[in-house]
């Protein structure tokens, strides 16, 4: 391992960021954690509690302030929080995952916003910079190889990828990016806080299970619905702890700075395989892949039209196939097991989101 980081850490409260926490703490790096919500910050100082973290005083401290005026407000931070000039290294972990352009402009307002302070930031304040990105930037893509490269603007399935390559760019040559695939809970425990991207899937079959036990006259394993997608697709899902120990281990190596990582499953579940573990949950059938492009089943009746909108959530999670090269991420860190996607696992993780209502329970 390399010598101890000092490390400025946004997004400290966040999903991922949590598992950050956790993995440079237990390697005995000191953080500066950023955050902007009392209450998510006491959650994530219960979470760590709960795992016997940090081990000193002197591990994690805490700083509050707005990441998209990073550059105006490190002065104010300077003299309000003593020591934070000392960090070394940056890991930029805070980000919006929404999919679509909210009235606030979200996603790309944080996305690209926190990029651009960051990068005036560390033109003044040299620091090793390491970025959290998503394998997706690639846009989309059916069944090709994509490569741990800078990619050229895509046709991008969301704005949420979109805002990620467009930060990328600012980053090129200036940072280690790393990619991760769409990151799902906790290998063991199935703890998730942010229930998006797979588990909508899940939500969606959840609440067709509900809205289909008040629904008679029903043959719930022969609903005869077309998919237009294909069967032999993947998705590329990654447990939140396997993510957190690549980025931190990739950190720790001096070598492997300023490259490009894909933090993806070299072995991701089919799409054929994903709607298998959805019918076998919640007991339907009659759920079939008729290939990209196909037409969707139409509705004959109340209780088809119910299959089908809820369908219709979940097809975009169909509809892109890339297959992430890992080249970089396999020399680097190769001897890192990444946990199999299972059906024991699936359960784990719908557990979870089922016990947490979906994150409208307490966490």
């Amino acid at each position: 391992m390399s010598d101890s980081m000092n490390v400025l850490l946004t997004g400290g409260t966040g999903f991922l960021g949590e598992y950050l926490l956790v993995e440079l703490l237990d390697r005995g790096h000191k953080v500066w954690a950023h955050y902007r919500s009392e209450s998510r910050k006491l959650d994530t100082i219960r979470f760590l509690s709960g795992l016997g973290l940090p081990r000193s005083a002197e591990a994690l401290k805490w700083f509050k302030g707005g990441i998209l005026e990073a550059d105006d407000q490190w002065g104010q931070w300077v003299e309000e929080y003593p020591g934070i000039d000392e960090v070394d290294t940056l890991l930029h972990s805070a980000a919006s995952t929404r999919l679509h352009m909210d009235e606030h402009g979200e996603p790309l307002k944080t996305n690209l916003g926190s990029t651009i302070t960051l990068r005036k930031l560390i033109d003044r304040i040299p620091l090793k910079v390491h970025v959290i990105s998503t394998a997706y930037v690639c846009g989309l893509v059916q069944g090709k190889l994509v490569k741990e490269v800078n990619h050229p603007r895509g046709d991008f399935v969301n704005v949420y990828e979109e805002s990620k390559w467009e930060a990328e760019q600012l980053w090129i040559d200036k940072a280690t990016i790393l990619r991760p695939g769409i990151i799902v809970g906790h290998s063991e425990t199935g703890r998730c806080t942010s229930f998006s991207g797979y588990y909508i899937l899940f939500q969606a079959a959840h609440l067709l299970d509900r809205l289909m036990g008040d629904a008679e006259g029903l043959d719930r394993l022969n609903l005869n619905i077309d998919i237009p997608a294909n069967p032999d697709g993947v998705t590329n899902v990654v447990p939140v702890d396997y993510v957190a120990k690549a980025v931190v281990s990739v950190m720790e190596r001096p070598e492997c700075h300023k490259k490009i990582y894909h933090i993806t499953h070299p072995a991701p579940p089919t799409h054929e395989w994903t709607l298998s573990q959805v019918c076998r949950r919640f007991k339907v059938g009659g759920l079939r892949f008729a290939g990209a492009g196909a037409p969707f089943t139409q509705p004959r009746n109340r209780i088809e039209r119910m299959v089908w909108r809820q369908m219709q959530t979940i097809l975009l999670h169909f509809a892109n196939n890339p297959v992430f090269d890992r080249s970089n991420t396999d020399r680097a860190i190769g001897d890192l097991a990444v946990p199999p996607v299972t059906s024991s696992f699936v359960d784990k993780i719908v557990d979870y989101g089922i016990e947490k209502e979906w994150g409208q329970a307490g966490l």
